[in-house]
């Protein structure tokens, strides 16, 4: 048996900068957060269509049902609303009091995921309040918005 197959000493040994970077769990990683945001990105088709009647036909739903289900998204969407104010004065607290910056970056960016989760629920709850299927973020924005203007019309 050769020395060189016993030791295998080769120029990698000594000067390997792909090993040292971690190239290919780099490039793993990549391609993972890629694929994560194509999917993310990309709209999915529905998968049938059909008006909110067909669905509460199909569904088996009363109306009894709809109120409950939408008094419960109406609350879990102010619950996860109050959460996020919470978690954004825990964050001020900790960057005034602490000099956290860190803590104040994690505490908004758990801010925004809860209110995320906020904006979701209550778009459920518009659209069970307003019995259409596949309503529209600007259809959203409008009705909140003129709900504010029916409460301050002086302004």
């Amino acid at each position: 048996m050769a020395i060189r197959d016993i030791f295998k000493v080769s120029r990698k040994t000594f000067f390997n900068p792909r090993e040292w970077l971690g190239y290919d769990s780099l490039k793993n990683q990549t391609q993972t957060i890629r694929s994560f945001v194509k999917n993310a990105a990309t709209i999915r088709k529905p998968e049938r269509t059909e008006t909110f009647d067909e669905a509460l036909q199909r569904l088996d739903l009363k109306e009894a049902d709809l109120r409950v289900t939408a008094k419960k998204y109406l609350r879990y969407a102010f619950l996860f609303l109050s959460l996020a104010i919470l978690d954004f004065i825990y964050g001020l607290y900790l960057i005034f009091n602490h000099g956290a910056f860190l803590g104040l970056v994690l505490a908004l960016a758990i801010c925004i995921l809860l209110l995320a989760q906020a904006f979701r629920y209550h778009f459920w709850f518009f659209q069970i309040q307003n019995r259409k299927l596949g309503c529209t973020f600007d259809e959203w924005r409008e009705s909140l918005l003129s709900k504010i203007r029916k409460r301050n019309p002086h302004e």
